[in-house]
């Protein structure tokens, strides 16, 4: 079985390293932004709920999310977390990036990017999970770009899951 859980703040990069570890592993990949949100609709939380069974039934998924505190119980429902540390300048450098590429129509979204928006996000990206994220067993912490493109190229090097158990701090 492969079930991961990546997790980090607002513009450290889950969703590509999510889409990027998919591709190279033929696994499905689920942003929980998804589950939360239908188009720019709120699901109801029977929705919600019903939507995150039907991916934790999969024998192999990647889920990618702020870890939103309703669904920090699906850390214990995967066999590897993987957390996106970065630096707080680079993280609000890439959610001011984000915001000029949706503005300008180069990036999509499923909200309407505004200052408000972006207010919100540097908000969230104020949020810190780490003692929830820190007491998992099989926990991949990235601290770097550079340790995200090693990363990368060492799952690229051995697809056998040998690194999933591997817990790196």
């Amino acid at each position: 079985m492969m079930k991961i859980y990546i997790v980090g703040t607002v513009g450290s990069g889950k969703s590509t390293l999510a889409r990027q570890l998919g591709e190279l592993l033929s696994i499905s990949v689920f942003p929980l932004d998804d589950v939360v949100h239908d188009g720019k609709r709120r699901r109801s939380e029977q929705e919600i709920s019903d939507l995150t069974q039907q991916i934790l039934q999969q024998e192999k998924f990647i889920i990618e999310d702020t870890l939103r505190e309703q669904f920090t119980g699906l850390l214990r429902e995967v066999d590897s977390v993987i957390f996106l540390d970065l630096p707080e300048i680079f993280l609000k450098y890439r959610v001011i990036k984000r915001y000029f590429r949706q503005k300008l129509g180069l990036e999509s979204a499923n909200y309407q990017p505004s200052l408000q928006m972006l207010r919100q996000m540097f908000i969230w990206q104020k949020i810190d999970r780490r003692d929830l994220i820190e007491t998992q067993p099989n926990l991949i912490v990235l601290r770097s770009k550079r340790q995200i493109k090693k990363f990368i190229e060492e799952v690229s090097n051995d697809k056998n899951d040998s690194w999933l158990g591997k817990s790196r701090r």
